[in-house]
């Protein structure tokens, strides 16, 4: 009987004795995704930009955009920070009792703004910059110029049988020649002949003020001067000065509107 609980106590302790299964190996735990990094958003406000502008009177602007709001416009050696106001064509910016009205990237007009104005009464002073690579004008009272810097056109109220009408038909005219349509250019011609455009890449004007009227034999006649650049279609550039001579018909019995009207009667360039 001892014999048996000893061979018992045996086996039982071999069974305890016995060395343990390897436990099955553990595997790491899935990482989880990467999570994406949001970048800050980029600044919406445009480019801090400076533009010189040369102004009529040979004055000069600086004008730049540090957001979408606001120019900062530096004149008479003072900075101003005006804001944006509604304008039906173009950007205006006011305040400080200025406004800078921004036409096109290369032209503005800066005014004074007195108080109670929404939209300045003064007809302020046209500034021009240039456009990179073009082509510019001689400066007025140089030679090719227009004859001195107080003869930009104005766009004061006028009429359109007056001298500044007249001075209109021939900035009108080149305005479209700029834009190569000149088919309807030609309407402002007294011969309708369209101006071949051609020769030229670009073709700008700068118009000065007009001459009195002089009459003669039941017309009137108007001299404006005017200086033409740009480029020509191979790459160079070019500029020409004189006058564009504008007739219509004095006011008679007889005379349709159409005659009354100022037509382009020719145009003298050198």
């Amino acid at each position: 009987m001892k014999a048996l609980l000893t061979g018992a106590a045996v086996l039982m302790l071999a069974a305890c004795n016995k060395p343990h299964a390897p436990a099955a190996p553990v595997r790491p735990a899935t990482p989880p995704p990467p999570v994406a990094v949001v970048q800050p958003a980029a600044a919406v406000n445009p480019v801090i930009a400076i533009q010189t502008f040369t102004c009529a009177g040979g004055a000069t602007l600086q004008a730049g955009y540090p957001d979408k709001d606001t120019a900062v416009v530096i004149w008479k050696d003072h900075a101003y920070p005006l804001k944006m106001a509604p304008a039906g064509s173009g950007v205006r910016y006011t305040g400080y009792g200025l406004q800078w009205w921004s036409k096109t990237i290369t032209r503005g007009s800066i005014a004074t703004l007195k108080e109670g104005e929404d939209i300045a009464i003064d007809p302020g002073v046209e500034c021009f910059a240039p456009e990179p690579g073009a082509v510019l004008p001689p400066a007025p009272g140089t030679p090719g110029g227009l004859p001195d810097d107080k003869t930009l056109l104005s766009e004061a109220p006028y009429t359109p049988t007056s001298a500044q009408g007249a001075a209109n038909v021939v900035q009108s005219y080149y305005a479209l020649i700029g834009q190569r349509m000149s088919a309807d250019a030609a309407k402002l011609r007294g011969d309708g002949v369209p101006e071949n455009l051609a020769p030229y890449a670009t073709y700008q004007a700068q118009v000065g003020a007009p001459g009195p009227i002089q009459g003669a034999a039941g017309s009137l006649f108007v001299d404006v001067p005017v200086v033409t650049y740009g480029r020509l279609a191979s790459g160079q550039p070019f500029r020409k000065s004189g006058k564009v001579v504008l007739r219509r018909i004095n006011d008679v019995p007889g005379s349709t509107a159409s005659q009354r009207q100022w037509r382009i009667e020719r145009i003298e360039l050198k």
